[in-house]
């Protein structure tokens, strides 16, 4: 380590530009890790945050809530399989709405939910819907942009007025703001929308055992069950966008590793004549190893603390400019992946000191 250390500060200018190339780099992956989990909440969040152990959807669905229509009845004949502690309606979709000091539209997210029943998030500011018949909820993000408890919305083309009774926050669901209503006035605006009935809703939200799930789709035919999770990958474009989004981390991991790499076997060229002069001496290729391995660890640690640094720092600058969200777990995951990819980087130059010839090595410096 004294040896490792001893060189970077005698060529701090060498081993500061090799360590800013690694933060430009880990700082990238950590950002890109920032946004895939920002658009990830902002597309399932909502969904997350039920209360249910499973998600009822009509078959042939594929677990898109768009394209599920389940009939009121059903959540009777659900809530009598054994097993099964509670089912309940829910009523999912995409909407505009219109702020009384505002003509341009909003799209957000409507879900219609039983107002005494098991989907009742923590309200930060107001009430909760109860009993008012035209009163909904809605997510911060719309109170962010001017919208109060005691305003009023215009659910459009409908022309259905809403009454502003409550915030929550955290509740998104494919990238725009939830906004909970009575089930009631769901079914109203869809179908006043045309093509829907009154007595459909999108969903079932289940309580109770595993078996019991299982036994659902035998019990109600043409219906089928998915975890929230299922019903999450399963929004359009969700899965796909994780999937591009964890691909180009990867390739920056691949990236960061050939970089170092080159950058660690030209200044093991460059030191050829100087090692082998210590092999000659005496120095152990393992004491050799065991610097190179330092140096890079020190590097690379160093880099990765500060592109973690740099990648939570743009989360305050940014703030909701862009669905951004820092996950512990996953910096932690990509930065030790970094750090191992880092020293798996120098092998080459390894294998390039364990062949070193001392006496090759002092004719070059003859």
């Amino acid at each position: 380590m004294f040896l490792a250390l001893r060189e970077i500060w005698h060529a701090k200018l060498r081993f500061a530009l090799i360590t800013l190339v690694i933060v430009m780099v880990s700082s990238l992956v950590f950002i890109i890790s920032g946004l895939a989990n920002g658009l990830s909440e902002g597309n399932t969040a909502a969904i997350e945050a039920l209360p249910a152990d499973g998600i009822v959807v009509s078959a042939g669905s594929d677990y898109q809530l768009e394209r599920s229509t389940i009939k009121a009845n059903d959540a009777a004949s659900i809530a009598s399989v054994p097993g099964v502690e509670a089912a309940e309606l829910i009523g999912i979709s995409s909407a505009s709405v219109k702020s009384e000091a505002s003509d341009s539209l909003i799209g957000v997210s409507l879900f219609g939910v039983d107002p005494a029943g098991m989907v009742a998030p923590s309200v930060d500011e107001g009430t909760w819907i109860g009993d008012t018949t035209n009163g909904v909820v809605i997510d911060e993000s719309l109170a962010k942009k001017g919208i109060g408890v005691g305003d009023s919305l215009t659910l459009e083309p409908e022309g259905i007025e809403l009454d502003v009774t409550g915030i929550v926050s955290g509740q998104s669901y494919r990238i725009a703001p939830v906004i909970f209503m009575p089930l009631e006035l769901w079914q109203s605006a869809r179908a006043a929308g045309g093509g829907y009935q009154e007595s459909t809703a999108t969903a079932v939200l289940v309580k109770g055992s595993g078996t019991a799930l299982v036994q659902i789709p035998t019990a109600v035919p043409d219906t089928m069950v998915g975890s929230k999770k299922q019903v999450s990958d399963h929004i359009p474009g969700e899965s796909e966008q994780n999937s591009t989004l964890l691909l180009i981390q990867i390739f920056l991991v691949v990236i960061a590793a050939g970089i170092i790499a080159a950058f660690f076997y030209i200044i093991t060229l460059q030191k050829m004549p100087e090692l082998g002069v210590m092999k000659a001496i005496g120095t152990g290729t393992g004491y050799l190893a065991k610097a190179l391995v330092s140096q890079v660890f020190a590097l690379a640690l160093v880099g990765v603390l500060l592109g973690i640094s740099i990648s939570d720092t743009l989360a305050l600058v940014i703030g909701d400019a862009v669905p951004y969200s820092v996950s512990m777990d996953r910096m932690a995951l990509f930065g030790s992946l970094l750090l191992l990819v880092a020293l798996a980087s120098t092998l080459l130059s390894l294998l390039r000191i364990a062949r070193i010839d001392p006496l090759d090595a002092i004719n070059r410096t003859a």
